[in-house]
């Protein structure tokens, strides 16, 4: 399965293919002031693991991502969720996919992280978000093969730190030891970008460079070592993904597919299982560090509490709700777009969130107690429904 094997100390199902990958959600709605060659780059790179899926022929695609607050958000946040419904429903804006889930292997998954004293929530009615709506479109695409969704909490603090989330995939491995299926891990997360935030415009490229340097040498303790503050203050909270799948591989390296830099974005492919061959060239838009990176590509921490993703105030869950609504009811976009005002007025906000609410572009929303996640995908989401031709 991996290089790790032994240390795992039991023969686990087989791991046939594994990647973690970029699951932006430009990469569905390819909004015009993107460069295309640059979200090209990530597609394809998503489209080539695809194709590794045909050749290594898995009964079932693992596939790890998060809950942008589509999922769960405020009434509840567990810190990881199995997905056991017959089918996969994952939907961003008006792009919708259903996909099969291997309930039994799911089911036997989660009996056995609970056998082995990790609780793990379960959920047979959830509706998934960008995290695997990008990666069932582009790497999953029409092949027939089933899916295990599992969602790790990355935005919502307290979080489970990436020891933890390293445990859990242990744990997994483990639960699956006895199992004779071929399985595909996908990671769905990262890299470096602050959405919603005043840092928006400002990732941590040269962190990305090292942890790309690092998973290259299949070099985890350092990685393993950081805090949730610690992920939050670059940008980085959605490796804690990457960390789970690690917890399957071991100490297994990867190879980069691709890496493009955005605004606002580091996008990153990355392959672990099987090794890719030597001399094949990943899709870099411009060079990457030459030399050894510094630790943290760097960065010196300073924060000892979260600076970007909070934890939500109870005081501000009015104002949460209804950009929850903005962004999972289309009703509400709709009527959103059309009449704010009325919609602001319906909802029991303070004079001072209503007004963040109706400036253009949600600007100071979150000084106002907005999640910055929540923020940007109203935002995003009411900018698409505005520009569709029927409005």
């Amino acid at each position: 399965m991996a290089t790790d094997r032994t240390r795992l100390g039991a023969s686990v199902a087989e791991v046939v293919a594994a990647a973690a990958a970029v699951h932006a959600p430009q990469l569905l709605s390819r909004p015009p002031h993107e460069d295309p060659a640059k979200l090209d780059g990530s597609t394809d790179a998503l489209r080539r693991f695809g194709r590794v899926l045909d050749e290594t022929a898995p009964d079932a695609l693992l596939v790890i991502g998060i809950d942008h607050l589509e999922t769960f958000w405020l009434e509840a946040v567990p810190a990881f969720t199995l997905v056991l419904s017959p089918q996969a429903h994952a939907h961003y804006m008006r792009k919708r996919r259903r996909v099969p889930v291997h309930t039994e292997l799911a089911v036997r998954l989660l009996h056995g992280v609970v056998e082995r004293d990790f609780d793990l929530t379960y959920s047979q009615q959830a509706t998934l978000g960008h995290a695997f709506l990008t990666p069932f479109e582009f790497v999953l695409g029409d092949r027939d093969i089933p899916v295990i969704p599992l969602l790790v909490n990355a935005y919502l603090p307290p979080l489970p730190s990436p020891r933890r989330c390293h445990a859990l995939g242990r744990a997994i491995a483990g639960a699956l030891a006895d199992r004779p299926e071929r399985i595909a891990v996908l990671a769905s997360g990262g890299m470096s970008h602050f959405p919603g935030t005043a840092r928006y415009t400002d990732p941590q490229f040269s962190f990305d460079e090292w942890v790309l340097q690092e998973v290259a040498a299949g070099r985890y303790r350092e990685l393993l070592d950081l805090t949730p503050v610690q992920l939050d203050e670059v940008g980085e909270s959605e490796l804690l993904t990457w960390f789970v799948m690690l917890g399957m591989l071991g100490d297994t390296p990867g190879s980069l597919l691709s890496y493009q830099h955005l605004s606002h974005h580091g996008h990153g492919v990355v392959q672990f299982l099987p090794p890719v061959s030597p001399g094949s060239r990943p899709d870099v838009d411009r060079p990457l560090t030459a030399g050894p990176v510094p630790r943290y590509g760097g960065y010196e921490f300073t924060s000892s509490e979260f600076i970007y993703y909070r934890f939500p105030e109870p005081s501000s869950f009015a104002l949460n709700r209804l950009l929850h609504q903005v962004i999972t009811d289309e009703a509400t976009r709709r009527e959103f777009v059309r009449d704010p005002a009325a919609v602001v007025g319906r909802a029991a906000l303070t004079a001072e969130q209503g007004a963040a609410l109706l400036r253009d572009g949600f600007d100071g929303l979150t000084a106002v107690g907005a999640h910055p996640l929540l923020a940007l995908s109203a935002r995003q989401v009411s900018e698409l429904e505005r520009n569709t031709p029927e409005n």
